[in-house]
């Protein structure tokens, strides 16, 4: 079976599996429906949405594009005719499936109930103040007045075929796609630079070479986004009187033509919900470039942006081991250009974060929440420059200029005037180039005591890549740390900074949340 009829089966099973989940959930009390809808979206949502689902939630500034406003009732991924509203499936699906390529997370890690229910709770927030001031809900007054969207029917696939692609070709250039899209579907064309969404905020055109599809990858997602479009962006719809089924077919053969072989398989591998770390006797290998890695399976883990990137690092590998006393993660991933230590005001640095949840429930994504604490393992370049006694100064960056006599570089041997001035963000007092840390949401992270500082780490980056290694014992007294046994499941999300891109603070890629178990 070739991967993208893996894809399609996989869908159908989804698709099957919901529709029996949404016909038995119709008899539910609606009070207690949103009741519990409310729980799970003021968790996991409203940092991103907003309490009200105004796409205005304390995370929104960091994220492009901006987060869902619902009460617009606009949305991007539905298999519903343009202007409607998506269906229950639709919303279903974005949930817990994610929108690959952007800040929406898949929260597959939810249970069939908590998803349902927050379906019911998005819903609730679609709605519009009326002229009398009260309430309007979109999806109640569209059901009660019969204009509710149903689901366009996709038919079968043909065969791809030489032809398919050539007729795709010719109806791409009818279409005027590559006035957006380009001529080699790279988002260049000659209309990118004036395109805009319904906020008035600037969007770029898919790029079908390496872009990833928001809204799933398959020819079945492809052709519904044809047809029905992205609500609240320039991609229009191209229902049947526009664009017969057949044509819609040759234009997506088209498409996935021009997708970059590397980047196709990315799009069909999926997401790994468990990590699993082998045991071993004796002593592990703590050095990133340590032969015995080699022999050690690795999982691929898909990486999501936060803010747009130019070249994003859409995944890495994992490898992890353990012998019963210390846990040792490596993390590896392609980086083309090292960014240590920054000199100019203008530089940033590569990093690599852990994130451990401190309970057994999956906290917010976005480092935790008062009820659900995580536990941050950071390391950085520059840090590990300072341990290998290479970090750069600014005599470096600047090697042929004059400078006077500065009383600071004087004392301190330094022209980084932000360590010199007493910076304890600045400081190359690190005991190891991971910092141990705590949050309980967006900026509250804070740094463990010099005398819990107990994670180690290294990192190396050799021909393209960076190999990064942390390692810690599994017990710990401390109680802000994350603890480890064998046989015990840990839930674990991952972080990449590329200062290349000029990646800081919130700017950077994710992973969702994994469970890390240690076998016996």
């Amino acid at each position: 079976m070739s991967y993208r009829q893996c894809q399609s089966q996989r869908r159908a099973v989804l698709v099957f599996t919901l529709l029996a989940l949404l016909a038995q959930r119709m008899g539910a009390a609606e009070p207690a429906v949103l009741e519990a809808g409310r729980a799970v979206y003021d968790q996991h949502c409203a940092a991103c949405h907003g309490a009200d689902g105004d796409g205005n939630g304390p995370a929104a500034v960091w994220l492009f594009p901006k987060p869902r406003n619902f009460s617009a009732g606009l949305f991007k991924i539905q298999s519903t005719p343009s202007g409607s509203l998506p269906s229950d499936a639709d919303l279903y699906r974005s949930i817990s499936q994610g929108l690959g390529g952007s800040s929406m997370p898949a929260f597959h890690y939810l249970s069939e109930r908590e998803l349902l229910d927050v379906v019911e709770y998005v819903k609730h927030l679609t709605a519009v103040i009326g002229p009398d001031g009260g309430r309007i809900n979109r999806f109640e007054a569209a059901a009660a007045n019969g204009t509710l969207g149903v689901p366009i029917t996709v038919p079968p696939e043909p065969p791809l075929t030489f032809d398919s692609i050539t007729r795709g070709r010719e109806v791409y250039v009818r279409l005027q796609c590559n006035s957006c899209h380009g001529e080699t579907g790279a988002g260049d064309g000659p209309s990118a630079p004036t395109l805009k969404d319904s906020l008035g905020l600037v969007i770029h055109p898919r790029d079908f070479n390496t872009d990833l599809f928001r809204g799933g990858s398959t020819g079945q997602d492809l052709y519904t986004r044809i047809a029905v479009g992205l609500g609240g962006t320039p991609m229009v719809a191209y229902p049947d009187e526009v664009l017969n089924p057949d044509d819609r077919w040759a234009l997506v053969h088209y498409i996935q033509s021009l997708r970059r072989k590397d980047v196709e398989v990315v799009d069909i591998l999926a997401a790994e919900g468990a990590l699993a770390v082998a045991r071993v006797k004796g002593d592990l290998p703590l050095d990133p470039m340590d032969p015995a890695w080699e022999y050690v399976e690795s999982v691929r883990v898909p990486l999501n942006p936060l803010w747009p990137e130019p070249y994003p690092i859409t995944g890495m590998a994992i490898k992890a081991l353990h012998n019963g006393k210390i846990l040792a993660v490596l993390l590896q991933w392609r980086d083309d250009i090292v960014n240590g230590a920054p000199v100019k005001v203008e530089d940033f640095q590569d990093a690599a974060a852990l994130q451990f949840s401190l309970t057994e429930q999956a906290p917010f994504l976005g480092m935790g929440d008062p009820e659900h604490p995580v536990n941050v393992w950071q390391w950085k370049a520059g840090w590990q420059q300072d341990a290998d006694g290479e970090r750069p100064d600014v005599q470096l960056a600047y090697p042929s200029m004059h400078v006077d006599t500065y009383q600071e570089a004087a004392l301190h041997g330094l022209y980084r005037t932000a360590e010199t001035a007493g910076n304890l963000l600045a400081s190359t007092q690190m005991p190891s180039p991971v910092e141990d840390a705590n949050a309980t949401g967006f900026g509250t992270m804070t740094s463990q005591p010099p005398s819990a500082q107990n994670v180690g780490g290294k990192g190396v980056w050799r021909d393209g890549f960076w190999s990064v290694l942390f390692y810690r014992e599994l017990k710990s007294r401390d109680d802000r740390d994350v603890h480890f046994a064998p046989g015990k499941s840990t839930l674990v999300a991952f972080g990449i900074w590329d200062g290349a891109q000029r990646d800081r603070n919130g700017r950077k890629v994710i992973s969702n949340w994994h469970r890390l178990t240690l076998n016996p």
